[in-house]
């Protein structure tokens, strides 16, 4: 035993404890290159810089009635993250005529085939669990154009479009004029398949 106790004591332990943090430091520098070069090359697929302050519409499948009223508008920031990622998160929820849910979220995506951003996004409102997918297309500088899907969980998916523009009255026209262009609407697919009986009480049916 005494013999080992003196081997451990006379190990070079200073030297050893360098080479650890120097490995653990080169690979920390290692990671954080190549995370750098992902968002580099994310960077030259965009044919222009999204980063910035967004004015954000979204339809909103719980509002009923006049058509002109089912947007829900808000104010979104865009910045890069690590490993070629995009960040987009509400950092403001816009008046409108009439009383809203609180609507706030962020999502994380990375940009493919070079102006469609592809996500996942979670709500940040306070005792809220909804979260989905969302696919935004980027038509130029100013403007984009989408869809997105959720909540999910306990509650059957919906659905709406997605619209962003760099200026409030831009996002609020071209809403408004998308959804009376459109006649856009949530159609309850998922209660349909639910209020089917089970596929065997259904023999003969097909």
């Amino acid at each position: 035993m005494g013999s080992i106790a003196t081997a451990i004591r006379n190990l070079p332990w200073l030297e050893l404890v360098a080479g650890a943090l120097l490995g653990a430091l080169m690979g920390l520098v290692t990671w954080l290159l190549t995370r750098s070069y992902e968002s580099y090359i994310v960077s030259m697929d965009l044919p222009y810089r999204i980063s910035g302050t967004w004015f954000s519409a979204e339809f909103d499948p719980k509002v009923h009635g006049d058509s002109g009223e089912r947007n829900t508008f808000t104010v979104v920031k865009i910045h890069r993250a690590l490993g070629g990622r995009f960040v987009v998160r509400v950092i403001k929820q816009l008046t409108d005529a009439q009383p809203r849910a609180a609507t706030a979220w962020k999502l994380i995506g990375k940009i493919n085939h070079g102006d469609t951003l592809v996500g996942t996004w979670q709500s940040t409102v306070k005792n809220t669990k909804r979260f989905g997918a969302a696919v935004l297309k980027f038509t130029d500088y100013g403007r984009g154009v989408g869809y997105w899907i959720g909540p999910a969980g306990k509650d059957y998916p919906v659905y709406g479009y997605w619209i962003m523009t760099r200026k409030e009255g831009h996002t609020r026209l071209l809403a408004h004029r998308a959804l009376q262009a459109s006649g856009f609407d949530f159609e309850d697919v998922v209660g349909c398949v639910i209020n089917e009986p089970p596929f065997e009480d259904m023999q003969g049916t097909v």
